[in-house]
């Protein structure tokens, strides 16, 4: 035990001593970069022979010192592998060596040797990172937890160094190689929650760095490695097999909770930014805000799904956040003057999270209900404090829930000839809901009566035109009977003369100019009357039903502009 003892320190002096030598070297060399020195009849030769390039001399002479630095960890490597001082005593003299030339770099630059300073971050990165991943896949001194640490510490170091002195070289190369160790490490232990937690680490640091406006293109970087992780996770753990072998176990309430602190970590540092700093949206934070909430929330929900959790807590949460976007909207953006883009993004974030929201809480035959109140109340609050960011909602809330029910489907492929069935209880739910949406926003005195203004009214009067058209061949086929419309051209002509009364409706409704939208459906609808003809009647019809299907059609073409016109027009 004495003479392994003895070996121990007789390395150690071995070492300060080569490390002693090494500085009076660099010594030595920055010395002589700072003493002028004569032109030589070589050096004219060699301008002679390479016109036009100067030869750094000082870049050449740092780069030199920077390689009698690795050299220098490699008699830590040489002590390990010559078995003089064990694996993790030799681990921790590298590890310490790279600490110390990270700290010489801050000294370097607080000296205002910045070039010197860059070169010993340098040094130092390349021999932590590459060490850390050999001391845990190759020596196994680390399990994949203490490495993610250590990863993480050397890139705050690393960081903190750069961030005082402003060595941007040395931060992206910090960031370049955690990223890729990290990576490295992955693949080494199959450990997806702690490479996963550390980088959710790294890309905290560099948010921190974002919101004190420095470096903001490393986000870039990081945010694409931790989606990767993140999509991986969630891909891994939620298969049916389970985890491919090799791999970590991982229960699927923690890899759920770990995917959901992706979209936490953005949604702070984003509101941190555009709130706090009052900076608007960039293009980062729009892509990776957007990306991290579809990563964390639908991989947690495939997480549980497949592993039979329960899904509601994340609805609830997504209900809450897509509260506290409209929030950030109403109650922040948009009483700020330059705040126009914060609005919207934080609008349009509310909008979907509450969407999601919805259909995880009340997945089944309570999702009509909750699209439609959502519709419903966005409806209300925008006539009453006249948004038309909320009347857009409204209408998309509204529309979503004749989607999911299949209210619109159902109702086009009856009227174009390929259903004849009634529609589900729920669809029904949808299209009342649509029309009372519509009504509130359309007897809005306040709303404005032409334009781009009346999109919402114009989608909601679609579902309700549908929804009345398929109520009208509801009732035509019950009380023709079955035997009735299984004749192909009768069946026609019903679905004709349902277009007809719709299109004549519309003019009709349309005429005194209250609700513009309705008369921007009547000529569509004319038009796919004609389509319908062409296609349906002429080909399955006989004479005694073409008659009927060619005087309706010619009946709407003549009465549908004169029922269009305004009142004062036809008086005067």
């Amino acid at each position: 035990m004495t003479d392994r003892l003895e070996e121990l320190q007789s390395a150690v002096r071995e070492l300060s001593g080569d490390v002693r030598r090494l500085e009076a070297r660099v010594r030595q060399l920055e010395g002589r970069e700072r003493t002028p020195v004569a032109s030589t009849a070589g050096d004219a030769e060699a301008a002679r022979v390479l016109p036009g390039i100067a030869m750094p001399q000082g870049t050449v002479a740092l780069v030199g010192r920077t390689l009698l630095v690795l050299a220098g960890a490699y008699v830590a490597r040489a002590l390990t592998d010559a078995r003089a001082v064990p694996a993790g005593v030799g681990v921790a003299l590298g590890l310490a060596y790279a600490v110390f030339w990270q700290l010489r770099a801050d000294r370097e630059a607080r000296a205002s040797r910045r070039e010197s300073a860059v070169f010993h971050a340098i040094a130092s990165s390349l021999v932590a990172f590459p060490l850390v991943w050999e001391a845990t896949a190759r020596f196994g001194l680390l399990g994949p937890g203490a490495a993610g640490a250590a990863l993480v510490g050397l890139f705050g170091l690393g960081l903190a160094v750069a961030w005082r002195q402003g060595l941007t070289l040395g931060a992206w190369l910090t960031t370049g190689l955690t990223l890729a160790t990290a990576v490295a490490l992955l693949v080494a232990t199959h450990d997806l929650l702690a490479v996963f937690a550390a980088l959710l680490a790294v890309a905290a640091g560099l948010e921190w760095l974002a919101y004190r406006e420095r470096w903001l293109g490393l986000r870039w970087a990081a945010a694409l490695v931790l989606d990767a992780v993140a999509f991986l996770l969630a891909a891994l753990v939620a298969r049916p097999q389970g985890l491919p072998e090799g791999y970590v176990p991982l229960a699927a309430p923690v890899a759920a909770g770990a995917l959901l602190a992706l979209p936490a970590l953005y949604v702070v540092s984003l509101a941190a930014r555009t709130l706090r700093r009052e900076r608007p949206v960039t293009l980062f934070e729009a892509a990776q805000g957007t990306l991290a909430i579809l990563l964390g929330f639908g991989g947690a929900w495939r997480v549980l799904v497949a592993h039979g959790g329960s899904t509601t807590g994340l609805g609830v949460l997504a209900l809450l956040l897509g509260a506290l976007c409209y929030g950030a909207a109403f109650a922040f953006a948009e009483r700020r003057a330059g705040q126009g883009r914060n609005f919207y993004f934080y609008a349009t974030a509310g909008g979907l999270l509450a969407l999601g929201g919805a259909n995880v809480v009340a997945f089944g035959p309570a999702l009509p209900f909750a699209l439609g109140a959502l519709g419903l109340a966005a409806a209300v609050f925008g006539r009453r404090f006249d948004r038309m960011t909320l009347r857009v909602h409204s209408a998309f809330y509204l529309a979503a829930g004749a989607l999911e029910t299949g209210l619109f489907v159902a109702c086009a492929r009856a009227l174009a000839g390929q259903a004849n069935g009634s529609l589900p209880a729920l669809a029904w739910v949808a299209a009342v809901a649509a029309a009372a949406g519509w009504a509130v926003l359309a007897t809005d005195a306040g709303a404005p009566r032409s334009g781009g203004a009346r999109v919402p009214q114009l989608l909601l009067a679609v579902l309700v035109v549908f929804a009345i058209g398929k109520a009208l061949q509801v009732g035509l086929w019950a009380g023709l009977g079955e035997r009735a419309v299984g004749d192909p051209g009768v069946a026609a002509v019903l679905r004709t003369a349902v277009l007809a009364t719709l299109a004549l409706g519309l003019a009709f409704a349309a005429r005194r100019g209250t609700w513009p939208e309705l008369g921007w459906l009547v000529y569509p609808v004319v038009a796919l009357g004609g389509v319908k003809l062409l296609l349906q009647d002429l080909r399955d019809g006989r004479p005694a039903t073409l008659v009927v299907s060619l005087a309706l059609y010619g009946a709407v073409l003549v009465l549908a502009p004169r029922l269009m016109k305004p009142v004062e027009s036809r008086a005067a």
